[in-house]
C-alpha cells in the first residue's frame, strides 16, 4: 500500500504486515494523495499541496484498478 504522509513530506510504502517498507522524500511537507494511471498503471500521480505541485513518476509496482475503472470499461453505451 501506498500512502502520501503530510509532514513528513513523502510517500510511505505499506507492507500487508503493516511494516514500513521504503519511504520516498518528495521536498513537499504537504504531500496529500497518489493514484496509479497509465497503460500498465505504474504511472503515480502525486499532489503536493505545499507547493502546489502535481507530480508524475513512473512507479516500481503497479497500483490496483479501481472498482470504478472495471465497471466503466465494462459498461455499454446508451443511445440517446
Amino acid at each position: 500500500m501506498c500512502v502520501a504522509t503530510c509532514i513528513q513530506g513523502g510517500l510511505a510504502v505499506i507492507s500487508p504486515a503493516g511494516d514500513l517498507v521504503e519511504l520516498i522524500d518528495t521536498d513537499d511537507y504537504a504531500t496529500t494523495n497518489l493514484c496509479f494511471g497509465g497503460p500498465s498503471m505504474a504511472t503515480a500521480y502525486v499532489t503536493m499541496s505545499g507547493t502546489g505541485r502535481l507530480a508524475r513518476c513512473e512507479w516500481p509496482r503497479p497500483g490496483l484498478t479501481l472498482m470504478n475503472q472495471v465497471r466503466d470499461a465494462t459498461r455499454q453505451p446508451t443511445s440517446p
